[in-house]
This record gives C-alpha cells, sequence and structure tokens, in this order.
C-alpha cells in the first residue's frame, strides 16, 4: 500500500490514510466566528500536517445528491482516492460537472433515478456544477489526512471530528499526536486563516477562530 507522511503525499489504492504508528493523545476543540456570513456552519477547519494513522476507507459510500435543484450536502470532505456517488433524485435531468483543476469531469445529462460517479485521486477543492442549472454549486474537498472538521450551526468543530467518523468508518479514530499543528481554513466565502497550536499529551486544546468574508485561498498549496 502507498503511503503519504508529513513531507509527500502520494494517494493510497484502498483509500486509506496510512502512517507508521504513534501515540495519541489530544484532541483541538473550537468556535468559528464570521464577520460578514449569514452562518458559521460548513467552513472546514483543518490540519495541513497531522500526526501518523491507519484508516481505511475502502466500502465506504460517500453521496452527494441531487434534490430541489440543488447539491446535498454542499460541502463534503472525503479522503483522496475516495468514489463519490451523484444519484438524480430530482424531478428533471441533471448535468454535474467540474472544471476544477484538482479533478475535471462531466458526466452528462441523466435523468431522475439514475446514479453517475466520480473518482477523486487528488487532494485539493473541487467546486462542482450543474450544467443545466448555472444556481446549483457544491464543492468536494479532498483531504490529505483524517484530521478535519465542519463547523456546525453555532460554528463549532472538533478534530477528531468522531461524528463524520461514526457515519463513514465503523473503526476508532484516534486522537491527535503530541505536537505542534497549524490549523488551516476554507470557505467559498471566507478568507483562509492560518493558526498554530500545541498539543499536550492527553490533553484538549481550544481555539477561537476569526474570519472575514472574502476570497478564499486553496486548499493545499
Amino acid at each position: 500500500m502507498r503511503k503519504f507522511s508529513v513531507i509527500l503525499f502520494v494517494m493510497i489504492s484502498l483509500t486509506a490514510w496510512s502512517f507508521p504508528g504513534l501515540s495519541h493523545a489530544g484532541k483541538i476543540k473550537g468556535t468559528v466566528q464570521v464577520r460578514g456570513l449569514r452562518s458559521p456552519e460548513n467552513i472546514l477547519i483543518y490540519l495541513q500536517q497531522a500526526a501518523p494513522v491507519t484508516i481505511g476507507f475502502s466500502g465506504t459510500k460517500f453521496t452527494m445528491d441531487q434534490r430541489n435543484l440543488a447539491f446535498f450536502p454542499h460541502v463534503l470532505p472525503i479522503p483522496a482516492g475516495a468514489t463519490v456517488h451523484f444519484p438524480n433524485n430530482d424531478q428533471v435531468a441533471h448535468n454535474v460537472f467540474s472544471l476544477s483543476g484538482t479533478k475535471k469531469f462531466n458526466l452528462g445529462s441523466y435523468r431522475p433515478g439514475e446514479d453517475r460517479t466520480v473518482i477523486f485521486d487528488r487532494p485539493g477543492m473541487v467546486e462542482v456544477r450543474c450544467d443545466v442549472h448555472a444556481e446549483m454549486a457544491a464543492y468536494v474537498l479532498v483531504m490529505k489526512n483524517p484530521y478535519f472538521a465542519l463547523t456546525d450551526e453555532k460554528g463549532s468543530f472538533e478534530i477528531p471530528d468522531i461524528k463524520y467518523f461514526k457515519r463513514y468508518h465503523s473503526g476508532a479514530m484516534p486522537d491527535l499526536a503530541p505536537g505542534e499543528y497549524v490549523i488551516n481554513t476554507w470557505h467559498e466565502k471566507v478568507k483562509n486563516v492560518r493558526k498554530t497550536i500545541q498539543i499536550q499529551m492527553k490533553g484538549e486544546e481550544t481555539v477561537q477562530l476569526n474570519l472575514n468574508r472574502g476570497i478564499p485561498g486553496a486548499l493545499y498549496k
């Protein structure tokens, strides 16, 4: 199985995050406040580099649904190498596509009740659109490691995101190893923020992130 470290990422054939074993000890909890945005929900909080862990997602089904002329969910974080289903559960035909450099694709027009899939094999942001309905937009965020979270309606988050892993993975999610980490943020209408934090042995680090509306940077540089 191919591996990635904090220096270099290579896609793993069975859609797993894999590293040599290290002791894991801490969590990151926090809240986000945003100026100029109606809601602090669906902001991605993630670590550019993370502690070693092995998690398999080979049997996981990731889905971005189409209902009522919209994509659900609006933001979908996934591990690199994952397959995403795009079922059409609407009343009309759709044509799902992306022109993003991370993953360009065009699924063509397909009718209600049909399903098509895309494999996302490179880390980065993928903007998903419908060629028939210009108002439809969503984001697939292809992640290098499993230490990320989406904020809830109150702007709260926790890394590791236990709710995410209970939904998509049956195994346990290890805490972070002690050490220094850099938190990154991403949202399609918010400027990116980076913040360095220190995780202690068996500790929990609490952070407050203050963001501003604006043009975001890349998910990974």
